[in-house]
């Protein structure tokens, strides 16, 4: 049960990540919540490589999550039978 509750944590922070990046590729603007604000448009290099590194985080961290998940339930399912 705490694999499982591993997976949902690391899952809704996969998802918040996620949203983050996709606003970010829409308004062309990525909030730097301890400094000033990246804007495509003026600093485009640095933005797209900050762009490209959370979304390689974000896919990271999901597959980590579905690993966890299937270790879970894998041990869920594994402990119905009769040698447990």
């Amino acid at each position: 049960m705490a694999a499982l509750a591993v997976a949902a944590l690391i899952g809704w922070g996969c998802l918040m990540g996620a949203t983050e990046v996709v606003e970010s590729l829409r308004t062309g603007v990525l909030n730097n919540r301890k400094g000033p604000d990246i804007l495509a448009a003026e600093q485009p290099v640095f933005y797209w490589a900050l762009i490209g590194f959370y979304t390689a985080a974000t896919l990271t961290a999901a597959g980590l999550a579905l690993l966890v998940l299937a270790i879970a339930v894998r041990d869920l399912l594994g402990a119905r039978g009769p040698d447990r």
